[in-house]
Order: C-alpha cells, then sequence, then structure tokens
C-alpha cells in the first residue's frame, strides 16, 4: 500500500490555486457524479487521505471541497433543467428502464413540498438516492434556489463526514487493527447514518402529512 499512499501524497500537492487542471478535474469528478456515472469512492477515498495527511482545514482540504461543491452544484442542475424541459417522457423512459427508481421519485415527489431545502439534503445523503431529488425536482419545477441549497447543504455534510474521518484516523488507526479503507467505508456509513437520522428528527415535523 506504499505506492497507494505516494499516489495520493502526489496529487494532495496537485491540490492548490497553481494547479488549475487538477482543480478541473475535481471539478468535474463532482459534475460526473451527478449525473450517475460511478466512480467507485475514488473521490471518498481522495479526501479522506488529503485529511489524514494534511489535515481538516488544510488549504488542499478545502480547496476539494470547494471545487467538488461547484462541480455538484453544476451536474445537478445540468440534469435539473434538462428533466424540467423533457419532463413527462422522460419519466416515462425512466419507469421502462428502471421501475424502483421511478417509484423513489413518485415517493419523493410527495413530500418534497413541505421542506424542499431539508428534502433534499435528506434524500440525497441517502446511498444510491443522489439522482432522485434532481430528476423529482424538475419534474415538479421546484424553486433552483431551494434545490441548489439543499444540493449544497448535501455536499458539504457528506465531505464534513469524510474529513472529519480522515482527521479522526490519525489517532484511531494506531489502536485499531483495521486498514484505512475499511475504516473509511464502516466509520463512512455510520455517519451517514446519523447525519441522516439527526436532520430528520430535526424536521420531522416538516415531513408529517
Amino acid at each position: 500500500m506504499e505506492w497507494f499512499s505516494d499516489l495520493i501524497s502526489y496529487l494532495a500537492n496537485g491540490v492548490t490555486l497553481s494547479h488549475p487542471l487538477t482543480l478541473g478535474v475535481l471539478f468535474l469528478l463532482g459534475l460526473v457524479s451527478e449525473l450517475g456515472f460511478p466512480l467507485l469512492f475514488s473521490i471518498e477515498t481522495f479526501l479522506f487521505f488529503i485529511s489524514y495527511d494534511h489535515g481538516p482545514l488544510s488549504s488542499q482540504a478545502l480547496l476539494m471541497v470547494a471545487m467538488l461543491l461547484a462541480g455538484r452544484e453544476v451536474g445537478a442542475l445540468i440534469l435539473y433543467f434538462i428533466v424540467r424541459i423533457i419532463g413527462s417522457p422522460f419519466l416515462d423512459w425512466l419507469g421502462r428502464r428502471s421501475s424502483w427508481f421511478l417509484k423513489a421519485v413518485e415517493k419523493f415527489k410527495a413530500r418534497i413540498n413541505k421542506n424542499p431545502t431539508i428534502a433534499v439534503t435528506l434524500v440525497r445523503l441517502t446511498p444510491g438516492l443522489l439522482q432522485v431529488p434532481s430528476i423529482t425536482a424538475g419534474v415538479i419545477r421546484l424553486r433552483p434556489a431551494s434545490f441548489t441549497a439543499g444540493v449544497a447543504l448535501s455536499s458539504l455534510a457528506y465531505d464534513f463526514i469524510l474529513i472529519l474521518l480522515g482527521y479522526s484516523a490519525r489517532f484511531a488507526l494506531p489502536h485499531l487493527n483495521a486498514a484505512p479503507r475499511t475504516y473509511l467505508f464502516v466509520g463512512f456509513f455510520l455517519l451517514i447514518g446519523l447525519v441522516w437520522l439527526t436532520l430528520f428528527l430535526c424536521f420531522r415535523r416538516s415531513f408529517r402529512s
């Protein structure tokens, strides 16, 4: 794994304002993830090790969060406006491709208007449902301001979890019989569940019918 650590360190040193190409790649990764392209946990791993090596408030970590946020906002808005323009034909096509995904959209549609920003945030933090809010918001023509606020909140919460895990790994891993990747995966899903539950409990009245 030494080669992997060297690779991460090499990439992290490129996350600076003097390397616009690297920042552009991070922006592009955030964008394509919103469109459904699988990145195999590469963003999460990279941000985890940046925080581990350089600290949570390092320029590398903050720049990566900023570029991923920008890319996610653009990618989510692209999908939002595509669905908003096409409308029902897109949902019909989606239903033929994945009935499960269509059911998730319909379920989310029933509750999104009660507190749209928090609803978008909660669903985006649910594994496997990242594109559901973008599609649903486009179908019902949700105000772009509410939608983009939800994207921003979920993006920052998501990356904060990874930064927290990376920084905590400095102190936890020497005392645990676990590989960094195992620590990342297990800790990530536990903290995602905790954040989701906390947000849901704080705003549960907004989702009552």
